[in-house]
């Protein structure tokens, strides 16, 4: 079978992929502290008969036994050194199983670490160790390239991009959802799913994670979203121990009858994942040719474009309500803005953000445009900030190539690029626009200058058009702008600017946008003519504008207006915003008055580079360091927590709120030890002996240390007997273990009968995405879902001792 025989099956039906390799390795002895890929050279016949097995239960596409064989995850093993050896092998032995009958997708895993912000790693460096592995894939003769149970849309895009960068291979891409439907940072399906379509990849999908019904529900949201083939392959439902062994709540048959249906909602491959056997694969492959549920799907017709955040994504369409693009991150002729950026500061620049987004933005336009100052850099940090701080997709504003190209490289979504223009040096980006996967802002100048004439305008976008086509871009990944020319200098302008227009609409078929304020320039009283002509344009086929959506009347127009042109169905959204109803939302831009209040709100919005100075300035007015602490900075990261819990905020938003509170710890500490302040009690902390994953446990220590805990950390891959010993020589109050794997779960059961043999009474907390309660409780431990709830678990453990 070659990869376009496999795509094609996809595309006219259903492609069958392979389950969960690793339940096999357990049954053959894989333990945890084992590294799976390490199998591939020491026992390749194990590896080739699972492949083996899968083929033979109807399998088109088998996937290799490298997950971990990144060099990060290798080196958790001491065997980085040995990435290319392990890696080929890998790919060796699905080639040699499958002998033509079935894809060889090569395994790419994540590394266990978030790219910068929220992580150690640059997005450059993340490139680079995916490199490293993709190449060894490669050369060693894979097929496809499958990336998979991936948890950071943007470690995933650097991932996809250095695949891009070395070789040609198809991508297919998986990302993994909570039992919320969000990605572990806050991520939805219909991002994830828009940024990877953005990217180009032959297919995306979701595996691992969940189990079929969780999945069930995401297709039947995302299934018409989307033209790109779509890949499911859940978990065979929960994961439990039975005398050491793990088994899974889903039969062969309970997860068939629920994984078939999401053939009608426009899977078109389907497989398992953690927990499923060839068993799962062949009921699934006999019920589906029987059933034929996929021919009840209607093929995917997508009429409007797609923009995504790392949190939500947005559409612009003909049919769509009106949508607005807030241009207030703009330093042009605002010396404070100029000031607050260049000081590294970039206050003003989140409150602008988080005004323009509470006040029914859907976009945010971001210029960086300081004459001599280092755009590119700025631009990078602008995004940096702001994808991390606001859930609404932006645009990348800017006369920069380079400002452009490292915005949209860093950007951990699908944004928009304002603008290209058929002058040469602007239509040069377009290759770039592609490998980004941006869409952008088209305006219909050439070298000669701005059209007068809307024939004019529409020749010129059509060269832009043309030369985008031959890239492959769609035409629905652009916004054409007619250009607003000020009225006040001449009046027929704006008769031009609409003809254009209705040009672009119904001639070109493409959706628009315009920058609104210029017709109103040189005039009086210009939000009379601002709203007047965006009114005209709406009507004459506009579909967005840049605007400033603090206006209220004029945002109040253009909600009415998608009411009287039927783009808000029963006028529901007017209703909601204009009945007395609110809406809830994360705390708002507004600058605090007192010293309390702004240090609160640094807490509650991250704001790490201002809370120093602002202790500093609280300690000098005479406010004692423990009542800081618990009057002010505990409840404030108590209620970052609440807003993590109610899912307002998502797991950037925790990580910023947390280094925040963790540096104003780290300035009080000394302050609080003089004056005899201790502790709420004492933790040690490890991930249990074979796992090398630390990445939630990592989380959980942030947030204990902010609420005043001490916690050993001990690491990963830890030894149950060093972990008491440490406990017993710290005398500490709480035990804390994780683990991420299956496999390295019976090593909390083990680490509790140690304490039993050692008559030993620490109180135990256990967690991580393979533990449940349901295990915990049966091993006598406590068990907390998440960081958040590990300070309430361990705060109820200390009241109870």
């Amino acid at each position: 079978m070659t990869w376009q025989d496999f795509l094609e099956k996809a595309q006219k039906g259903v492609a069958y992929s392979d389950g969960s390799m690793g339940v096999f390795l357990q049954q053959y002895g894989l333990g945890g502290e084992d590294c799976p890929e390490l199998w591939n050279v020491t026992k390749p016949d194990i590896i080739q008969s699972v492949h083996r097995a899968y083929i033979e239960a109807g399998s088109d596409l088998v996937i290799t036994n490298t997950l971990g064989g990144n060099s990060i995850k290798l080196e958790s093993y001491h065997l980085a050194d040995r990435l290319e050896e392990l890696n080929a092998a890998g790919v060796r032995n699905a080639r040699e199983a499958s002998r033509g009958r079935a894809i060889v997708a090569a395994d790419i895993g994540p590394t266990g670490h978030f790219v910068k912000p929220l992580g150690d790693l640059s997005f450059d460096e993340m490139v680079n160790i995916y490199k490293e592995q993709i190449v060894a894939l490669a050369n060693a003769g894979a097929d496809a390239l499958f990336f998979e149970t991936h948890i950071d849309i943007l470690e995933l895009k650097a991932g996809i991009l250095a695949a891009r960068e070395v070789c040609d291979l198809p991508i297919i891409a998986s990302v993994t959802f909570e039992s919320d439907g969000r990605m572990v940072t806050g991520t939805s399906p219909e991002a994830a799913f828009t940024t990877l379509e953005a990217l180009g990849v032959d297919i995306m999908g979701m595996n691992c994670g969940t189990g079929p019904k969780e999945m069930l529900a995401i297709m039947e949201r995302v299934g018409h979203l989307f033209e790109t083939p779509i890949i499911v392959q859940a978990n065979a439902g929960l994961p439990h121990l039975v005398n050491g062994k793990t088994h899974y709540s889903e039969t062969p048959e309970s997860y068939v009858d629920t994984a078939i249906h999401m053939l009608e909602y426009g899977a078109c491959v389907i497989g398992g994942c953690c927990g499923t056997t060839p068993e799962y694969i062949k009921l699934l492959i006999e019920r589906s040719q029987k059933e034929k549920p996929y021919l009840h799907y209607k093929k995917r017709v997508v009429d409007f474009l797609k923009l995504s955040s790392r949190f939500e994504y947005h559409r612009i369409g003909h049919h769509l309500p009106f949508t607005i693009i807030g241009e207030r991150i703009n330093p042009t002729a605002r010396k404070l803005l100029v000031e607050d950026i260049l000081s590294g500061s970039f206050q003003r620049v989140r409150e602008e953000a988080l005004k323009q987004q509470q006040a029914g933005a859907h976009v945010l336009d971001v210029n960086m445009g300081i004459p001599q100052a280092d755009e590119a850099k700025l631009m990078e940090n602008a995004i940096d900030l702001l994808s991390t701080v606001v859930h609404i997709p932006l645009a990348i504003d800017t006369s920069s190539p380079l400002a452009a190209i490292r915005g949209m490289r860093h950007y951990p979504g699908k944004p928009l690029l304002n603008s290209i223009t058929a002058e040469p040096e602007r239509l040069a980006l377009l290759p770039e626009i592609k490998k980004y996967g941006a869409a952008f802002v088209a305006l219909p100048i050439d070298e000669h200058g701005i059209p007068e004439s809307a024939e004019k305008r529409v020749a010129v976008m059509k060269r832009i058009l043309s030369e985008a086509e031959k890239l492959g871009i769609d035409k629905k990944n652009i916004l054409a702008d007619p250009l607003v020319m000020t009225v006040s200098s001449d009046q027929k302008a704006p008769r031009q600017t609409l003809a254009t227009l209705r040009a672009f609409r119904e001639e070109l078929g493409l959706f628009t946008t315009m920058g609104l304020s210029n017709i109103s320039f040189g005039l009086p009283a210009r939000s009379f003519i601002n709203q007047a002509f965006l009114t005209m344009a709406i009507e004459n086929g506009l579909n967005t504008a840049i605007v400033n959506p603090l206006d209220e009347q004029q945002m109040g127009l253009v909600r009415a207006t998608d009411v009287l042109l039927e783009r808000d169905p029963s006028a529901m959204e007017y209703i909601r915003l204009y009945s007395g109803q609110k809406t809830i939302t994360p705390p708002s831009g507004t600058v605090a008055q007192t010293i309390e209040q702004r240090i609160s709100e640094a807490v509650i919005k991250g704001h790490k580079d201002d809370i120093e100075k602002l202790l500093d300035e609280a300690l000098e007015k005479g406010l004692k360091p423990k009542a800081i602490l618990d009057e002010l900075l505990i409840p404030a990261i108590t209620e970052v927590g609440q807003l993590y819990e109610k899912r307002q905020y998502f797991l950037p938003q925790l990580l910023l709120s947390a280094e925040t509170m963790q540096k104003a710890f780290a300035k009080l500490e000394p302050l609080l030890r003089s004056t005899g302040t201790t502790s709420q009690g004492t933790l040690v902390f490890a991930t249990v002996q074979g796992d090398v994953h630390d990445i939630g446990k990592n989380i959980v220590i942030l947030m204990l240390r902010n609420q005043g805990f001490e916690v050993i950390d001990l690491g990963k891959d830890v030894p149950a007997e060093t972990i008491y010993r440490i406990a017993r020589e710290r005398k500490a109050d709480i035990v804390g273990l994780s683990a991420l794997m299956t496999t390295t779960m019976p090593r909390m059961a083990e680490f509790m009968e140690l304490l039993k043999k050692e008559n030993a009474s620490f109180p135990v907390m256990v967690g991580g995405a393979a533990v449940n309660r349901q295990f915990a409780e049966s091993i006598g431990a406590y068990y907390a879902v998440d960081a958040v709830d590990a300070i309430r678990v361990a705060q109820k453990i200390l009241e109870k001792t």
